[in-house]
């Protein structure tokens, strides 16, 4: 183990990042058309992207704390490693920049997103209420029967 196999980590890290955020661009369409399946099966993908992403994380993590260990680093900076491995150093030091990109591109696109998914769900809403059998009006003694709930309509007489 030592620093390639964190750089090699790294870039399995930022390429799984950068097919999120092209499928990710994706999703939008599917939230226009409202197509359930597809988004259902994005929030899988989006499940094992972000196991896989735990993973290379928590696995960069122990390969960074082992070359800390190797070469008796109280603490891992590019700067430190840049002291005994100056091409690996510089080669983590591009992944992570490429790594910090993708990871705001992907924050963005996901506020699209929500902000897309929050009119399409207003739209469905605003859809169901029209259909609903719900009384938007009073009854001739005030009573507010919107918010009843009341299905059919009825006499109050006795």
């Amino acid at each position: 183990m030592g620093l390639p196999q964190a750089v090699a980590t790294a870039s399995a890290l930022r390429e799984c990042l950068a097919r999120e955020v092209e499928r990710a661009r994706g999703e939008r369409e599917h939230l226009k058309n409202l197509d359930a399946p597809a988004l259902l099966q994005g929030a899988e993908t989006r499940a094992e992207f972000n196991a896989t992403a735990a993973r290379l994380q928590r696995q960069l993590a122990d390969q960074l704390t082992e070359v800390a260990t190797e070469h008796d680093l109280s603490q891992v900076t590019l700067e430190a490693l840049a002291g005994f491995a100056p091409s690996d150093a510089s080669a983590l030091s591009k992944a992570f920049a490429e790594i910090r990109s993708l990871a705001a591109a992907l924050a963005e696109i996901d506020q699209l997103n929500r902000a897309v998914a929050e009119r399409a769900l207003a739209c469905v809403e605003s859809y169901m209420h029209a259909l609903s059998l719900a009384p938007q009006a009073y009854d001739r003694r005030g009573l507010n029967l919107s918010a009843l709930r009341v299905r059919t309509t009825h006499s109050l007489r006795a």
